[in-house]
């Protein structure tokens, strides 16, 4: 099923299990996903904003705002943007917002010139699992059985940005869209990242995570929805952490090594 008229705020309040859920559960542990009480910063206002910027621009998503985050005027212009559904910047994030959107668009390759689905949700019945599971791409060119994910980065470069791909879970996201989608009834074949970095020289690139890696992570995305369908008959969240966890000694620490630490 896919949803044109779904809000952000109502596609995650929805139970579905998403691939943040996953995320979380595989980088973190099931108590971190069961309890963690997720907060919003102005980093994620800045991605929120270029999102909007590149995406949906013709919905003027992103207003401009006083100099900084500080007193009534910012307080009164906050509440305002809020009511209306609007992402409030401070000035010089704005600026710096439209200037990560231009180097985002212009790097986008020729397929992206295509019709194209944004900001939709996807939802789908797992049959591995029988479990509700849920996305909402960036883009989605079913032309292409291509998925689009915009991601602004402290570096786009492929060494950089192949460690955060490891880092933060972006690769069982990738998966997990694929998945979601596949289910749902859409051709969906690929899945890329369009990275772009944040700060001077803005620079961008399109980012694809190998076929063998795309099929580990989706047998890690079965085990970790079987262990959330576990945890949620059961009542219980365990963290899965030893009573003392042993760090062993790295592989560039030598024995004869004088280090001071």
């Amino acid at each position: 099923m896919i949803r044109h008229d779904m809000t952000n705020e109502a596609y995650h309040l929805d139970p579905a299990i998403s691939s943040s859920d996953v995320k979380t559960v595989y980088l973190k542990s099931l108590r971190h996903w069961k309890y963690e009480v997720r907060k919003g910063s102005a980093a994620f206002d800045l991605g929120s904003a270029v999102h909007a910027m590149v995406l949906e621009p013709e919905k003027e998503l992103v207003r401009r705002g006083p100099a900084d985050r500080r007193g009534d005027k910012w307080r009164d212009a906050k509440l305002a943007a809020d009511l209306d559904g609007i992402i409030l910047l401070p000035d010089a994030e704005y600026d710096l917002a439209e200037t990560i959107s231009a180097a985002a668009i212009a790097q986008m390759p020729e397929w992206m010139d295509r019709p194209r689905i944004t900001e939709a949700s996807f939802f789908a019945l797992d049959s591995i699992t029988g479990m509700n599971i849920k996305c909402r791409p960036d883009i989605y060119i079913e032309s292409e059985g291509l998925v689009v994910d915009l991601k602004t980065c402290t570096s786009a470069s492929p060494r950089l940005f192949s460690r955060d791909v490891h880092t933060y879970g972006y690769a069982l996201q990738a998966a997990f869209y694929l998945r979601v989608l596949q289910e749902a009834g859409f051709d969906a074949r690929r899945f890329v990242f369009l990275a772009v970095e944040k700060e001077a020289p803005f620079a961008a690139c399109v980012h694809e995570i190998d076929p063998d890696y795309m099929l580990v992570c989706d047998a890690i995305i079965t085990q970790t929805l079987i262990n959330i369908q576990q945890a949620d008959r059961s009542g219980d969240y365990p963290t899965g952490w030893p009573e003392v966890n042993i760090i062993g000694r790295p592989s560039w620490v030598t024995a004869d090594e004088d280090t001071d630490f």
